[in-house]
């Protein structure tokens, strides 16, 4: 008798789902999933500010298990902020209760381009790096440890616009009025960038996700000729660290073409795609990550599993595919709705 093979872990099933070699059960992790909807989280960030958790390797380390340990999902995403970059490169970054992140200052001329510099990840953000490694001694081999980082634009719009922003109007006035000087911007920020994540990756990290979180304010053309440049060079230059790459762009569904021509390996796509839409547009090119609505999981148990279910079935033989929310959890989000979504996906 010979003995049967151990069935694959967590990490070993995300990791195939993200090169297209997995049609089983989809792992599943969910972006924010360290965050305030957790009674633990709420607990920890008595007292503290936002860039104290971020900064302080055992507390970030801590966040980042807290959802693991309670939902057993497939991977744990780091706890940090897509505006770690910005302080390292010479910005201020405030986050105000109620207003969300303050930067100075705002980055809308050349002068102001040209002050930006690059910078060490092991000396000025070592702190991911060490809590990328106390996630990794917690977790083991089982699970999946994923890295991230800003888009070149969102990252961008962020230091432009002096925080978050409905309009952009800042922003566009730059790429359109200095296509050049955006441009420029967008190199600087690449090149931080991808030592930033080759640092993450020798820390541990198994994947890396690229977030676009306003990528979905431009229209298509504008994409293709103003942001696809660079990000391509990060994506590109971030699988060449031998990890597949995540690319998230909120609100990108008429972008889904451009997107492909980045190259990443899994495209995360956000609830208003319809899977079917996703399946055949993206034609096998990149696997799929999303899609569930987050404000599902405000509602009954029930509707949780039946959403949820609804979002199964849809991807149900995609080669790759990685269930998610199709944006991050929201801070209000009952216990019960995400307890109610583990149990369906047999994590706890």
């Amino acid at each position: 008798m010979t003995d049967r093979p151990s069935p694959p872990t967590s990490r070993e099933r995300f990791l195939a789902a993200c090169r297209r070699s997995w049609s089983g059960a989809p792992p599943a992790w969910v972006m924010r999933q360290a965050g305030r909807y957790l009674p633990e989280y709420r607990a920890l960030r008595e007292g503290r500010t936002f860039l104290e958790m971020v900064r302080t390797p055992e507390l970030a380390a801590e966040l980042t298990c807290q959802p693991i340990r309670r939902f057993d999902m497939d991977a744990a995403v780091v706890f940090s902020d897509i505006l770690v970059p910005p302080v390292a490169m010479g910005l201020s970054v405030e986050f105000l209760a109620g207003h969300g992140p303050r930067l100075e200052p705002a980055v809308r001329s050349r002068e102001a381009v040209e002050r930006l510099h690059g910078f060490d990840p092991a000396s000025e953000t070592g702190f991911l790096a060490a809590t990328l490694r106390a996630v990794r001694e917690e977790i083991g081999s089982e699970k999946a440890l994923i890295g991230f980082c800003g888009a070149p634009f969102t990252t961008a719009s962020y230091m432009i616009e002096g925080g978050s922003s409905r309009s952009f109007e800042h922003t566009k006035a730059m790429m359109f009025g200095d296509p050049e000087l955006f441009l420029e911007l967008e190199g600087r920020l690449v090149e931080a960038l991808l030592p930033y994540l080759a640092m993450q990756v020798e820390a541990g990290a198994d994947v890396l996700q690229v977030f676009d979180s306003w990528g979905g304010a431009l229209d298509a053309a504008t994409y293709r000729r103003l942001v696809l440049p660079a990000t391509r060079a990060l994506v590109q230059g971030a699988r060449a660290s031998g990890v597949p790459v995540i690319l998230y762009v909120n609100g990108g569904g008429h972008l889904l073409e451009v997107l492909l021509e980045a190259g990443a390996d899994v495209l995360g796509i956000d609830w208003r795609v319809e899977p079917a839409d996703a399946i055949a547009r993206a034609g096998g090119r990149a696997a799929l990550q999303g899609n569930l609505d987050p404000c599902v999981l405000f509602a009954p148990p029930a509707v949780v599993r039946a959403e949820t279910e609804r979002v199964l079935d849809a991807f149900a033989g995609q080669k790759g595919y990685v269930f998610n929310l199709g944006s991050g959890i929201l801070p209000g989000t009952p216990v019960e709705g995400m307890e109610a979504l583990a149990r369906l996906l047999g994590r706890s």
